[in-house]
């Protein structure tokens, strides 16, 4: 089969939905398929990751020139992953291709022959298809890179001694400073661990407060591997997004600030399982209640441990050949 993805990435939509497409891509090669990535995204830190996962990147603008690629390239099926799609260009694409949408909101009506949402809880959204449509809904369809399914490798510690911030790709907000700031004043001989996204523009104003602080941070950008950061980490702040499924695999307890709106559900979802605790959104939380929250977690290892045990079964690294499966079978 030849694949088409449709998907974009920016500072203001940050890089989720391209990684979780790449992660989907390394499955269908490994089974023998040719993809292919159609994006308005074309800045060279996007198109660099691309290449790093031997798909072939085409630059487009408008629906006209998606279905031109794609005929021109013998696609079989297009799966989309872009907010900024309408039925109108879904039914389109329909025409000519089999159309496979990941979709987290259930915003619109579609004419896909699948929908996948990943999210704890997407089985309560309702969605809008046509009777064809075939669903594949929760966290057993989690699209995880090859690079990180090796939690086996993870040795579970007593002490917590790595705290990891990671607030998504962009964090235009520069929130992560805020975190920071707080976790110095938190009397606990604890490294922090703070990753900074692509599309994040503060990274030297970061670099210039954590080397006036005498908190230990190591700052990183655009990690290679968040495997080896994921093994080191004990516990984590993070954004509402990709990342929770990350951690939850990984058995890595997590406090959760959002950072949008479409977070908000998964956020309030992965809290009542017991897997995250939800702290509230950015603009409410209080740094009281982010320093009361990490204190308990560095200091209560029974809660961190059952937290640990139910984010390893929310999450089982299979997700993506499950998709594949069914494309295969397809008819």
């Amino acid at each position: 089969m030849r694949i088409a993805f449709r998907v974009d990435a920016s500072r203001e939509i940050g890089i989720g939905h391209l990684m979780r497409c790449l992660a989907l891509s390394e499955e269908l090669q490994k089974q023998g398929h040719k993809c292919y990535i159609l994006s308005e995204t074309s800045k060279e830190i996007i198109t660099n990751k691309i290449s790093e996962f031997q798909v072939e990147f085409y630059k487009i603008n408008e629906l006209a020139d998606a279905i031109k690629i794609s005929k021109e390239n013998c696609i079989d099926w297009i799966i989309t992953d872009c907010y900024s799609l309408n039925s109108e260009y879904i039914k389109k694409l329909k025409e000519t291709f089999k159309v496979l949408s990941i979709d987290d909101n259930a915003l619109i009506h579609y004419y896909s022959d699948a929908i996948v949402n990943q999210n704890i809880g997407a089985d309560k959204l309702d969605y809008s298809a046509e009777e064809y449509t075939r669903f594949f809904l929760g966290s057993k369809y989690v699209m995880m890179r090859n690079e990180l399914l090796k939690r086996n490798e993870k040795k579970e510690k007593d002490k917590v001694k790595k705290i990891l911030i990671t607030l998504g790709g962009a964090d235009k907000d520069n929130f992560t400073l805020e975190i920071l700031k707080i976790l110095k004043t938190i009397d606990e001989n604890v490294e922090v661990i703070a990753v900074i996204g692509p599309f994040n523009p503060f990274y030297n104003v970061l670099k210039e407060y954590v080397n006036k602080s005498n908190l230990m941070v190591n700052l990183i950008k655009s990690p290679e591997k968040m495997t080896d950061i994921y093994l080191e980490s004990d516990i984590a702040i993070s954004a509402g997004g990709t990342s929770c499924y990350e951690l939850a695999y990984y058995g890595i307890p997590n406090l959760i600030i959002t950072i949008a709106e479409n977070q908000l559900n998964i956020a309030k979802e992965l809290d009542r399982q017991g897997i995250s605790i939800y702290l509230g959104d950015q603009k409410d939380v209080t740094s009281e209640k982010i320093k009361e929250k990490v204190k308990e977690l560095i200091n209560n290892h029974s809660l961190r441990k059952s937290m640990s045990q139910n984010g390893r079964n929310l999450v089982d690294g299979l997700g993506k050949k499950r998709i594949v499966d069914f494309m295969e079978s397809y008819n």
